[in-house]
């Protein structure tokens, strides 16, 4: 293991360590103790998206599967309205385009978020803050970060990697995981 992926694991450790101390301090506790019904207790449904760290700050709108593929919209972050609202135990997954020439570039600098770095989801009636775990790439084919969780959890995702113009579709997709670690009332 070299340098850097060691410090990379002591990162996401040390992050997720402090995160989970944090929000099992903050969060409601109703949110702590959910049953199997993960959204038995709903914060609401996804309504905007900020992340400071690379200027996104943009509506969210739920997509679908259209022929075999989620779908991803032109200008708004995307929220796959099969899974689950944020801050409810499961996988809340959220995408946007990187580079394209006729539609937003939404998670153009989705690359550039480091473990740490704060997103933060509002619903009609919260903001939930979630913190920035590991980022990594897989194969346009592995759609492993879509599976379902035990705890709440935030994904990003964008397309990364080498771009096919035959397939029209980019090598891999660049996840980001993060954390839940408070909610708070909007106001």
């Amino acid at each position: 293991m070299t340098v850097s992926m060691r410090r990379r694991a002591f990162l996401r450790t040390s992050v997720a360590a402090t995160a989970g101390l944090v929000a099992a301090a903050t969060l409601p506790g109703a949110a702590l103790a959910q049953s199997d019904n993960s959204d038995a207790y709903a914060f609401g449904a996804a309504e905007w998206m900020r992340i400071p760290a690379i200027d996104v700050d943009s509506h969210i709108t739920d997509v679908g599967v259209v022929d075999g593929f989620y779908d991803v919209p032109w200008f708004d972050v995307g929220h796959h309205a099969n899974s689950h609202n944020p801050g409810a135990v499961g996988n809340s997954i959220f995408n946007g385009h990187v580079v394209t020439l006729n539609a937003g570039e939404v998670f153009r600098h989705l690359d550039q978020l480091q473990a740490g770095d704060a997103v933060y989801v509002y619903t009609p009636a919260y903001r939930l803050n979630w913190v920035v775990v590991e980022a990594f790439s897989v194969d346009q084919a592995d759609n492993s970060f879509l599976d379902n969780t035990d705890e709440p959890r935030v994904t990003l995702y964008t397309c990364t990697g080498q771009f096919n113009p035959i397939e029209r579709n980019y090598a891999q997709r660049l996840v980001v995981s993060t954390q839940l670690v408070s909610v708070a009332p909007r106001s």
